[in-house]
């Protein structure tokens, strides 16, 4: 499904489009923020790609999870950009662990590179998740996945898939009688009973396994029906492909069915489910 074909140009300096004012005082205009988001998404991609083709060198955080240069030098990109363009706006990136603190109604929730373990097995599973944020709830969002060179993003109830210059509309599908497309991590059978408890009323006709936010993505644009989680991920995991979902005619709710909300403590999420379409 992926392959190395990532471009290996540079981008030394910001084109004067992506600095150009998108906010006033009474609105936040997405329809010319989508474009700067996705061209900056686009340059930590191919900055990603460029590290992805060099050894990589893997440390370890404190809570003992990987991380590599690509995660810090992504980071440093988006974050430059996204003061460039919304200088008002704070940042909560998961390579900052002062910025973990809601400070404003909006903010924006960024994972440089979520998938990082399968960045450094050289799956090509892992993407660039950036979340605009609104009394904690995701506006916008917006996944781009390096190796392919996509985006995928959705605000206002409308969805898109942007590739190599050209947009179109995405959105999920309705499940087909013969069963739904599941789409699951890497916890294998480990939560099978509470699997089959929460979907006894979906047949599924298919379990797929796919790491980092790309699950998302393949929801909103009609490739699968639902994905479900058991194990905590952090709020910068799943705010842009929630919004995405959403905007493509898909819900995420908590494991009992209950709105999935954010501004928990410690940004943690618990188990969730998203549906390609409401149940």
């Amino acid at each position: 499904m992926f392959g190395p074909i990532c471009s290996k140009n540079a981008f030394p300096f910001w084109p004067q489009a992506l600095i150009l004012p998108i906010m006033n005082k009474s609105r936040l205009d997405l329809d010319s923020l989508a474009p700067r988001i996705i061209s900056l998404a686009e340059k930590a991609g191919t900055l990603i790609c460029q590290i992805y083709t060099e050894e990589v060198e893997v440390f370890k955080k404190e809570d003992g999870s990987p991380v590599t240069r690509a995660d810090h030098q992504s980071h440093d990109l988006l974050e430059e950009g996204l003061r460039l363009i919304t200088p008002d706006i704070p940042i909560i990136s998961e390579e900052d662990e002062g910025s973990w603190k809601i400070v404003s109604p909006y903010y924006w929730l960024i994972d440089p590179l979520d998938g990082t373990k399968g960045f450094i097995r050289r799956s090509g599973e892992f993407c660039i998740n950036i979340a605009l944020m609104k009394d904690d709830r995701p506006l916008f969002g917006l996944i781009h996945i390096p190796l392919t060179q996509e985006t995928y993003y959705g605000y206002d109830r409308k969805a898109w898939r942007s590739y190599k210059g050209r947009t179109i509309p995405i959105h999920t599908r309705i499940r087909p009688p013969k069963g739904s497309t599941l789409l699951v991590g890497e916890h294998g059978n480990k939560f099978q009973q509470q699997q089959d408890f929460h979907l006894q009323t979906f047949p599924i006709a298919k379990i797929e396994r796919l790491h980092s936010a790309i699950k998302f993505c393949r929801l909103a644009a009609g490739q699968a029906d639902i994905y479900i989680r058991f194990t905590p991920c952090k709020e910068w995991d799943t705010a842009a492909g929630h919004i995405l979902v959403e905007a493509a005619g898909g819900v995420m709710v908590n494991l009992d069915g209950s709105p999935f909300i954010y501004g928990k403590p410690e940004l943690l999420n618990e188990g969730f489910i998203v549906f390609g379409r409401t149940p």
